[in-house]
């Protein structure tokens, strides 16, 4: 069996982990379309485009991954307290990321959709990532995952947020979504450079 030293050696892993820190550095910015190409020419994504965009380059890498979507808390337990996102605290968000298949470590999680200084700010994540170990999810899972086809993310997306959501609450949601993006750009413009 390989060594975590061994495979800190290993230069695929070295071109993973810098791959993965490459899209994990993009800015988390909601709403944008959530497709990997945005992600690359905005320089900022969601959990879904920018898992998508990841999912891109490692397949160019020779890497494969596989969509996971599992369902968690909208708004972060450290959050809940913040005047914009109290009528969300209680939703639910269907959430996004990657198992990638490593020839080092077997499936790993990983999950790139905060970036650094939101890490650095308390949301979960560990920077850098050392390319063996699951990385958190972003979100509290409630124990309910399932892996979907790529092909099929959307409207498996889709129909998971039908049976979550009742009348009026995606709108909620939505506006959460878009105070938690204006929160975190805030917390980056409030970040010592680098």
């Amino acid at each position: 069996m390989r060594t975590r030293e061994a495979a800190g050696n290993d230069p695929i892993r070295r071109r993973i982990v810098r791959l993965v820190e490459e899209v994990r550095a993009l800015p988390y910015r909601w709403p944008a379309p959530p497709d990997g190409q945005s992600a690359a020419r905005d320089g900022c994504g969601t959990c879904a485009s920018k898992h998508a965009l990841l999912a891109s380059r490692l397949r160019e890498a020779g890497i494969e991954s596989a969509h996971l979507v599992l369902v968690g808390p909208l708004v972060p337990p450290a959050l809940r307290a913040v005047e914009e996102l109290r009528d969300a605290a209680g939703l639910l968000e269907v959430h996004e990321c990657l198992t990638v298949f490593t020839p080092w470590a077997g499936p790993l999680v990983v999950d790139v959709t905060w970036d650094p200084p939101l890490v650095a700010r308390g949301l979960p994540g560990v920077v850098p990532w050392d390319g063996v170990s699951d990385m958190p999810y972003a979100i509290a899972a409630e124990g309910r995952a399932w892996a979907i086809p790529a092909d099929r993310l959307r409207p498996a997306k889709e129909a998971i947020r039908a049976r979550l959501y009742g009348s009026g609450q995606r709108a909620v949601r939505d506006r959460a979504l878009a105070a938690l993006s204006a929160l975190f750009a805030s917390w980056r413009a409030d970040a010592p450079a680098a």
